[in-house]
């Protein structure tokens, strides 16, 4: 048998597709490394809204004091550019946070879970505290004396609004407050001392962090403030249990 009758026919060359380019940043967010932690993962945050928002890439770097100086140098216009714009904070420290909007589920109830995409600086670090010093949110010292709203149970809400932003677990305590379940102590303690600062009452014990709850508390004012200021500081607990982490982990 003529063996090259039996041999097969040679395989067509295959192509190799091109790979495609990846699209460079236009857009690079710097960050000084000496920031705290929890203001690097706020940058992160905001690059990423950067990123949704333009559809593309965009870069972040977290550099030394040095490098930044470097590149502020590198970027510095010429005769015929654009000088660098400075964007200042809007509000002063001493300005109450402006409301969120309300954000409401199809049946009607609040949609706390939607209601914020990011929280603004805490007033333990300097930022604007939720309430004003003059319309301050105390526990009510007879909440039984108040009368109860007939629309909706406000103690009811405000434990529904502490789950759908935090994962916490509340439930009602002695009159007038609320007891939400932290990790520790510290947790309960550090948080007391941030709300308190935002100008809305706040106990611990133990682990547990006490807040205002009455039936008389309005849905827009004093429900959605205790809500706010639960979902803010526990979202800054979290960043701050982060960064202790990375901290015990570079010095292990």
């Amino acid at each position: 048998m003529d063996r090259e009758a039996t041999r097969p026919p040679p395989a067509a060359p295959t192509t190799v597709p091109e790979t495609e380019t990846p699209m460079p940043a236009r857009l690079l967010v710097i960050g000084e490394r000496i920031l705290p932690f929890e203001r690097i993962q706020d940058c992160r945050d905001l690059v990423r809204s950067f990123a949704a928002f333009l559809g593309e890439p965009v870069e972040f770097a977290w550099v030394r004091p040095e490098s930044l100086a470097a590149a502020r140098i590198g970027i510095e216009p010429g005769p015929s550019d654009d000088p660098i714009e400075v964007v200042q904070p809007e509000a002063p420290r001493n300005a109450s946070m402006s409301a969120a909007e309300f954000v409401y589920l199809p049946s009607g109830r609040p949609d706390w879970g939607a209601m914020w995409e990011g929280f603004c600086e805490l007033a333990l670090y300097g930022g604007p505290p939720h309430r004003g010093e003059d319309s301050a949110l105390v526990a009510l010292a007879e909440p039984e004396a108040e009368a109860a709203s007939e629309e909706f149970d406000a103690i009811d809400e405000i434990r529904r609004g502490i789950w759908e932003t935090t994962g916490l677990y509340s439930e009602p305590d002695e009159p007038g407050w609320v007891a939400v379940s932290g990790r520790d102590r510290r947790m309960a303690a550090w948080m007391c001392a941030a709300i308190i600062l935002e100008n809305v009452d706040a106990r611990f014990d133990e682990d547990r962090l006490l807040v205002p709850a009455a039936a008389s508390f309005r849905l827009k004012d004093e429900v959605k403030s205790v809500i706010t200021v639960v979902a803010k500081v526990n979202h800054y607990w979290q960043a701050h249990v982060m960064e202790q982490e990375a901290l015990a982990a570079r010095g292990a």
